[in-house]
């Protein structure tokens, strides 16, 4: 008798083990199913209701402050991403993801600092180069900025976004036939690209 109802009691764990992890599986599908559809909102309410361990682990922490972000509340997706990189200290996405918000909100010395994070993790990783670079730039630091967006010339000679970048660094930089140079690089790739042309027109070319 006590080993009948060990075994029913061990089946009914097991089978609402099962069925909390079906739950789940199927609230995260709803979730990816209603981003895209572009309902954010309803993408991310569903998260909060997935069981307690599941709700606070990793990957969805992660995809939580990616919605945070694509929803425009950057300083809560800012807070998320944080928890995710405590979540995960040797993880690179997560440093990659809270460069986002911190782009979209100006923070040029937090994008610095998380970008060379991830380079420490990552040594050449690409986004975190350009958007050093990016920071650097904005941070009036133009010498810096131009040598990362060089290096990364050498490794992506036909990236329209670096090319500009260098451009619009050399162009602080008074170097003008330099900027006009990359300017018209960018141009012979990419003939409307409004912001080579309006870096041309700026260098007097």
């Amino acid at each position: 008798m006590k080993k009948s109802l060990f075994l029913a009691v061990g089946a009914l764990s097991l089978w609402m083990g099962v069925a909390r992890a079906d739950g789940n599986a199927e609230l995260i599908q709803r979730s990816y199913d209603s981003e895209a559809t572009g309902r954010l909102a309803d993408s991310l309410s569903v998260l909060d209701q997935l069981s307690a361990p599941r709700r606070d682990a990793y990957v969805v922490t992660l995809r939580k402050a990616w919605l945070l972000y694509r929803l425009g509340r950057y300083a809560e997706s800012t807070e998320v991403y944080v928890r995710a990189i405590a979540l995960a200290p040797a993880a690179v996405e997560p440093r990659l993801g809270i460069l986002l918000p911190y782009l979209a909100l100006r923070r040029w010395s937090d994008v610095e600092n998380q970008a060379r994070a991830i380079l420490k993790l990552e040594p050449g990783n690409y986004l975190a180069t350009l958007r050093l670079a990016f920071a650097c730039y904005n941070l009036q630091r133009y010498a810096e900025s131009t040598a990362l967006y060089r290096k990364l010339i050498d490794l992506y000679p036909g990236d329209v976004e670096v090319r500009g970048g260098l451009g619009w660094a050399l162009l602080k930089l008074g170097k003008y036939p330099e900027a006009s140079a990359e300017f018209r690089n960018i141009l012979e790739i990419a003939p409307r690209n409004e912001l080579a042309k309006e870096g041309l027109k700026a260098t007097g070319g």
